[in-house]
């Protein structure tokens, strides 16, 4: 007998799993009118979701099997949101109907759920979010066992729903109530991880703003590991009322998070949450929040951090252990090829690159977006790195040699490998203890002082407009990389990549980039110069291009100056009207004569 799937749920079925999301987000709906007509993400939705998730065999990029059998568990959780628990207890349902048992986690970050699936001995994970969007959208997280469910598996659960797939004639499963015992075990983990260090530090300078999210969970654990001295900002904000999101890259979000420059002037660094507590930004400085200021601290602000750290202190120490393990030296080195590594994400200032390969002489790789993505590549290079040492597993390699890998992607997804079982995940909870002591280890007293002394380029933010719909999105992005790769695929001395909607063409002094969000109607791109004029022209070339293939496909928007007021306050760009820009201006004119 085929599983049952409701008509409204096969016709959403291209919103729902797709090919080219590293995850499950969608329309839940308008405050007041929830999973009504005309939503995409409801609760049938997510139970045939679940169903899915608990019968399907998933194939890997690596051709292993991924699948759950009956009386296997799953944890689960969500974010605060008002559609989250509805959801998420559809997600369990869905499972319970093929015989797959529910560990239900309650208001819980994605790190928690992440960890709690190794804690509480299960078979894989859900976490309901919409982390940073606004409240008419949710989203899901899911994998199983090491596996996150993302691109071309969430395309395997689209041509099942869209084919049909056999049900499962089994007992059902049961959904039990594990709130307590899977909080009490991640506090119980982080506190035997990180007391003891923090205790023995003055901590007075730390500040968590945990947004109003589901970071508002965890506030009596950083009163536990950091003392009471740490800060805590954020608790009272309410992010479901739609006049504020807690989205950690944007200034203007921040800004309004009460005493939050207040506690800047003090000198204190403010660690700040999405919604699932799984990004996480750096600010430092009472002029942070300004347009034009530095003291924000976004991912490939970061990834110098993580970089110097990694290939300064965390590398030449496993290579010592290696040798005292008496590991070979060939076996090393093909280890050191791998850790030395640093993933560098397409959004990032070219800069990071730069200083990767010419000052810290280590290894640099384009990645494609997406958290679930990186997960898999790290979870990879770690089961790599344990054969060649001789090890069977990753969890014994990492107890043998303490070795932690740490990559970061632009849009603050921070993976940090387990030291306990070697697992990469993006939790920003523990993301603060483990910023905090790496700070402390490259003797960092302020964070601007660390920061002037790396490579500068100028370089737009990712800039983030609405599109009119999913559908002009992708036609609009699909015809500018079509633009862009023709244009320069013959030229000398470029870099082209392209993955996942996206496009990046870097030149020896900056670079170009075109592509479209995964979660939302929006278009994104950046640019950048090693001076203001350069980035100038090359973003002049992106708005005209841009621009014309907006009116191609009738798409009458405007630029978001909301999301993206540098246009208007920040005077060094000379273009307060970016939507009337066209290939005629002298800067595109000026662009494109030195690419011939």
């Amino acid at each position: 007998m085929k599983l049952d799937i409701p008509t409204t749920v096969s016709n959403n079925n291209s919103k729902l799993f797709k090919s080219t999301a590293y995850d499950i987000r969608a329309y839940v709906g308008e405050p007041g009118a929830f999973f009504e007509e005309g939503s995409v993400l409801t609760p049938d939705a997510m139970q045939v979701a679940g169903s899915l998730m608990g019968i399907l065999e998933f194939k890997s990029a690596s051709g292993d099997i991924y699948a759950l059998k009956p009386k296997d568990i799953v944890v689960v959780g969500y974010d605060n949101g008002p559609t989250s628990e509805r959801l998420a207890e559809a997600f369990a349902k869905g499972l319970n109907s093929v015989g797959v048992d529910v560990y239900m986690l309650g208001v819980s970050s994605s790190g928690q759920v992440y960890q709690n699936q190794e804690q509480l001995n299960t078979s894989g994970h859900c976490q309901i979010t919409r982390s940073h969007v606004e409240v008419t959208s949710n989203g899901a997280k899911f994998g199983v066992r090491t596996q996150g469910i993302h691109t071309y598996l969430l395309e395997q659960m689209n041509k099942a729903v869209d084919t049909g797939v056999e049900a499962r004639d089994c007992e059902k499963g049961i959904t039990t109530d594990m709130v307590v015992e899977g909080r009490v075990v991640y506090f119980n983990k982080m506190i035997r991880l990180y007391k003891a260090y923090f205790r023995a530090r003055d901590n007075s300078a730390v500040a968590v703003n945990v947004f109003g999210g589901t970071g508002v969970e965890y506030i009596d654990l950083f009163k536990i590991v950091f003392g009471e001295d740490v800060t805590i900002l954020g608790a009272d904000i309410d992010v479901n009322s739609g006049d504020l999101l807690a989205d950690p890259t944007r200034k203007e979000m921040l800004d309004r998070v009460p005493n939050i420059v207040e506690v800047l002037k003090e000198g204190k660094r403010i660690h700040s949450f999405d919604l699932d507590a799984d990004r996480g930004s750096l600010t430092e400085g009472e002029n942070a929040f300004k347009p034009l200021a530095d003291g924000h601290y976004l991912g490939d602000n970061l990834a110098f951090i993580l970089a110097e750290y990694k290939l300064k202190i965390a590398v030449p120490k496993l290579e010592k252990k290696l040798v005292e393990l008496k590991i070979s030296s060939e076996a090393i080195d093909k280890i050191l090829k791998i850790v030395k590594t640093v993933y560098v994400d397409a959004r990032y200032t070219s800069s990071v690159k730069d200083y990767v390969d010419t000052v810290l002489m280590g290894i640099t790789e384009f990645h494609r977006k997406g958290h679930s993505l990186w997960k898999e590549s790290i979870t990879t290079n770690m089961r790599n790195i344990s054969k060649l040492a001789g090890f069977s597993s990753i969890e014994e390699f990492v107890r043998a040699t303490g070795y932690r890998d740490y990559q970061i992607e632009a849009s603050l997804h921070l993976f940090a490998t387990d030291a306990e079982d070697g697992l990469p995940r993006d939790d920003a909870v523990e993301n603060i203890f483990i910023l905090e002591k790496i700070i402390d280890e490259l003797k960092i007293v302020k964070l601007k002082s660390f920061f002037d002394n790396m490579p500068k380029r100028f370089m737009t933010k990712e800039i983030r407009t609405t599109s009119i719909s999913n559908d002009v999105k992708d036609k609009i992005t699909y015809d500018i990389i079509n633009t862009l790769r023709a244009r320069f695929k013959d030229i000398a001395d470029l870099s082209i990549i392209e993955f996942d909607g996206q496009i990046r063409i870097d030149w020896a002094t900056g670079f170009i980039m075109y592509g479209m969000s995964n979660t939302s109607p929006k278009l994104t791109f950046m640019a950048e110069g090693s001076t203001a004029s350069e980035r100038n022209e090359a973003l002049s070339y992106l708005m005209s291009i841009h621009n014309e293939a907006k009116k191609k496909y009738g798409d009458d928007l405007p630029m978001d100056l909301s999301e993206n007021s540098f246009y208007i306050e920040d005077d060094s760009y000379e273009m307060k009207e970016p939507d009337t820009i066209t290939v005629d201006d002298s800067r595109v004119i000026s662009f494109l004569s030195k690419f011939k």
